[in-house]
């Protein structure tokens, strides 16, 4: 068996993202219009009423109103999907020779630190398919990995992996695009760059049952299936603002960083597919994976705290691939050191948002005519030990 330390750290951007904006001054796209939850005051009379300009903003909100949603059953399908997850795993298929692997059976634990890197992008869509909103989260940040691998009788293997990321450094910008001034990426109307952004939360779970296939005394590559679940969430605080308001990007204004702005989440359960290959030569060990699947009931929750407005969206696939290598040099029969990289792309996709104006009590519930996308880009790199036993 073996115990693995290792190290991450990971890097996020907010909605300043420059691939998002063709503008020197920010790097990343709106977010909905009406995603704005503060509307800059005209004048200085008019600066103690910030907080009703926002809630007045809702008005105009690109996201409207038409209909009742139904009841989520996110937590049923998240269930069903854990359970066919692991249907999966202990159906992967393998008909190898009955060679003796090159090493013997034996179990690992492996614990590493090491580097963060998140961006998630949250966009809404017009009914006429125009990005109307673009929030990008940015993420740099320690993260601890932790990982278990039993191996069986027959070569059958059994897996699991831990991310948990810590707060680090995080950014959010937020663009917001309106008539008349187009719908181009340069052609925002709205934006506000959040630098004091928080990550609340950052955990990638994975486990997977499969089965190793000899190909020589060195090498063995591995099949199997199984189930993974990631959730990040980030909340941004105060900001800077520059609005379209009697004219073209005409208004702008501050919030202190103790208010907070908007807090987002992305939740991605899925099941998975993969192979891994192993080769050793003398106390080394090097192995790359790959894996591709199907995030099922996936969905996103974001909170507007001065609008007083939530928006949820669920969808129903969507596509992710993990690639992964590893470096690990044996130090003494039940010891070694390990360096590895991770990389998780969850595709984006479309679904329709549904709107809770907590301002009413009961909230109301509303879907609109808009649409709501969502993707992650996640990469780790992390080193520590790893204890066979």
């Amino acid at each position: 068996m073996t115990l693995h330390i290792g190290v991450c750290w990971q890097e996020a951007h907010g909605r300043h993202a420059s691939n998002v904006v063709d503008s020197p001054e920010c790097h990343s796209i709106p977010h909905h219009p009406h995603s704005h939850d503060v509307i800059p005051p005209a004048s200085k009379s008019q600066r103690g009423d910030s907080a009703a300009m926002l809630a007045g903003k809702s008005e105009n909100s690109a996201r409207s109103p038409v209909r009742t949603a139904a009841a989520g059953t996110h937590n049923l399908t998240s269930l069903a999907v854990f359970a066919f997850g692991a249907f999966c795993a202990t159906l992967t298929v393998a008909t190898a020779a009955e060679e003796t692997i090159y090493a013997a059976p034996d179990s690992s634990l492996v614990m590493g630190l090491g580097y963060l890197r998140l961006k998630g992008n949250e966009l809404v869509y017009s009914a006429a398919g125009n990005r109307i909103s673009h929030l990008i989260w940015e993420t740099d940040a320690p993260v601890l990995t932790t990982g278990f691998k039993a191996e069986l009788v027959d070569n059958w293997t059994i897996s699991a992996s831990a991310a948990i990321g810590f707060s680090g450094d995080s950014h959010m910008e937020d663009y917001d695009w309106t008539e008349p001034w187009g719908f181009g990426r340069g052609d925002w109307s709205h934006r506000s760059i959040h630098s004091h952004t928080d990550l609340d939360r950052y955990i990638n779970l994975d486990i997977a049952a499969g089965r190793d296939f000899v190909i020589n005394d060195a090498t063995a590559i591995n099949l199997h299936g199984g189930f993974k679940y990631t959730d990040v969430k980030w909340t941004a605080f105060g900001g800077s603002f520059t609005y379209s308001v009697d004219g073209f990007r005409d208004t702008t204004f501050h919030l202190p960083d103790s208010e907070r702005g908007i807090s987002y989440e992305q939740q991605y359960p899925g099941v998975f597919l993969g192979v891994e290959a192993t080769t050793k030569f003398g106390n080394w060990t090097l192995s790359a994976l790959l894996r591709s699947g199907v995030s099922v009931d996936a969905g996103d929750v974001d909170n507007h705290w001065h609008r007083k407005v939530r928006f949820e969206e669920e969808f129903s696939t969507l596509l992710f691939v993990s690639v992964g290598a590893k470096a690990i040099y044996q130090v003494t029969d039940r010891v070694s050191l390990f360096l590895a990289g991770n990389l998780d792309r969850y595709f984006r996709e479309k679904a329709e948002a549904t709107e809770y104006d907590r301002s009413t009590s009961p909230p109301r519930v509303n879907v609109g005519n808009d649409f709501a996308g969502m993707d992650l880009y996640a990469f780790t790199l992390s080193s520590g030990f790893k204890f066979k036993f």
